[in-house]
């Protein structure tokens, strides 16, 4: 946060400038280590706020947390102190939102605050799972071993979310295209021939007269189309935002054909990494669960983790929860009674985590392979039907002749 300040020396010399930090407080004291008398100090404030006005700047990647926690665990282990590496990180920081949150975390840092407590303060970028696994490692002095083991699960789970997306992303986005390009065509090039075709007084094919009655409708209403689109579009994304259309949604995707097992197995090879690891490093169960609900992704199983955390509250079991639901496999909910009875609940996990990562790998690539020739054929058959509506006419024209 920025601060505007005048002050003065102790000569009484006058000076005014700017100053970051993460409160007034923070800024004066600051301030007079550099030997300085406050007069007045106020937060930078713009009429126009930018922040605001561009929010989705604020968003950090999964990928900047990955690499910041690399590039800091590195810097640990070459006997970097944990506030200069920090000061290091800001430096290299191109993204201003997130340079700035690096900032305040080493002034923290360097103030004496736990390095954990420090992280807690912007939820928004660390989860409870990442924070939690940094308590547990600055608590047995392996703070940096920590920090790697983060970096290369977040690593994981950023490539196999990305997949994932794209698989399910790449279709829509090459039939939105062609859509987009079908409303071009519909109102810009079509009105063109029709003229050409109403010049010969020959009955038009059925097909042709559907073309031409959609393409007069997206010329009278073309900008009510894309408006209705945009309407639409921004509706269904307000919707998704409230905790009833979360809910739905996610309901929604795990019965999607060829997707379901798919994202059922990422979501649950997600969760039992989670655990594994928040286990591994000492968390009591009941909140080692409660965190792997919160961070799983998907409100279904989030309510079965939670369920799970209520049987354990009366001394039940963490498997009882799952075996009673039908969007968790046998195989999970039975290994999990299997870690219970061995007491290596955590080991068994990482087993499970590690099985459906592959799975999931081999699942999206042989998606992918399927979805290329439906997408082919589906395009063939919509560029085909354009054609005909179009070329139609014209050979009963030129045979006419």
């Amino acid at each position: 946060m920025k601060f505007k300040y005048k002050a003065t020396t102790t000569n009484g010399r006058r000076q005014v400038g700017k100053i970051e930090a993460v409160d007034i407080e923070r800024a004066v004291e600051l301030l007079q280590k550099h030997k300085l008398i406050v007069i007045t100090i106020k937060p930078v404030t713009q009429l126009i706020s930018f922040s605001k006005a561009f929010s989705f700047l604020h968003r950090v990647s999964n990928k900047k947390v990955v690499m910041f926690s690399k590039e800091l665990a590195i810097l640990l282990t070459a006997n970097i102190s944990l506030v200069e590496a920090l000061r290091i990180q800001y430096e290299q920081e191109d993204n201003p939102y997130f340079r700035e949150r690096i900032f305040m975390i080493g002034k923290m840092v360097d103030d004496g605050a736990p390095f954990s407590v420090a992280l807690s303060r912007f939820p928004e970028i660390f989860s409870d799972f990442y924070i939690n696994l940094v308590k547990s490692g600055e608590v047995s002095g392996k703070l940096q071993e920590a920090l790697v083991h983060l970096s290369d699960y977040m690593e994981k789970q950023y490539i196999l979310a990305s997949k994932i997306k794209n698989a399910l992303m790449y279709p829509f986005v090459i039939l939105a295209g062609f859509a987009l390009v079908g409303l071009v065509v519909m109102a810009f090039v079509v009105p063109q021939l029709v003229s050409v075709f109403e010049e010969n007084q020959q009955e038009l094919p059925f097909i042709t007269r559907v073309l031409i009655a959609v393409s007069d409708f997206m010329e009278n209403n073309f900008i009510v189309v894309i408006l209705l689109i945009i309407i639409f579009g921004y509706l269904v994304k307000k919707y998704v935002a409230t905790d009833k259309g979360k809910d739905n949604l996610d309901k929604l995707i795990l019965k999607l054909p060829q997707f379901k097992t798919i994202l059922q197995k990422f979501y649950l090879s997600r969760f039992a990494e989670n655990l594994s690891m928040l286990i591994g490093s000492g968390i009591p169960i009941v909140n080692a669960l409660k965190i792997s609900g919160d961070v799983v992704g998907n409100n279904v199983y989030k309510k079965v983790i939670y369920n799970s955390v209520d049987e354990v509250k009366i001394g039940g079991s963490v498997a009882y929860a799952f075996e009673r639901s039908e969007d968790v496999p046998p195989l999970l909910s039975r290994m999990i009674r299997v870690g219970e009875k061995t007491g290596r609940v955590d080991v068994v996990l990482k087993d499970i985590a590690n099985f459906y990562e592959k799975e999931v790998d081999i699942a999206v690539d042989g998606l992918m392979a399927l979805i290329e020739p439906v997408l082919i054929f589906i395009l063939g058959g919509g560029v085909g039907l354009l054609v005909a509506a179009i070329l139609l006419p014209i050979y009963q024209v030129t045979s006419g002749i």
